[in-house]
């Protein structure tokens, strides 16, 4: 019985980690397209949106209501200084312009 209950939850843990693998693919590759991200940009931005996303699922199961958001907007400021450093001045203007394609991009993983 223990060892099923944590074999389940073993299969939670690497299915949330899967996907915020997947869901860190899908936005670097919308956003290589989008900002025109050469193969090391690529990889820097990958780890922040991984990281990010990460940071984010943590945050969706242990804050509620007006402290969830305050964290995850926190959580976006973060990403976005890390971005900043990694793309270039046009760049970032193009990123912070496509803000809401990014999230409904993200969204789509966590539906």
């Amino acid at each position: 019985m223990l060892l099923a209950a944590t074999l389940l939850l073993c299969v939670n843990l690497a299915t949330a980690q899967d996907k915020n693998i997947d869901g860190a693919k899908a936005v670097t590759s919308y956003m290589k397209e989008k900002l025109s991200l050469n193969d090391s940009q690529y990889t820097k931005v990958y780890n922040v949106n991984l990281t990010f996303l990460q940071k984010v699922d943590e945050n969706a199961k242990k804050n509620k209501g007006a402290d969830k958001i305050k964290k995850l907007r926190a959580l976006e400021d973060d990403r976005d200084t890390k971005l900043k450093s990694v793309l270039s001045e046009d760049q970032y203007k193009n990123y912070v312009g496509n803000k809401a394609a990014n999230r409904k991009k993200i969204a789509e993983y966590y539906r």
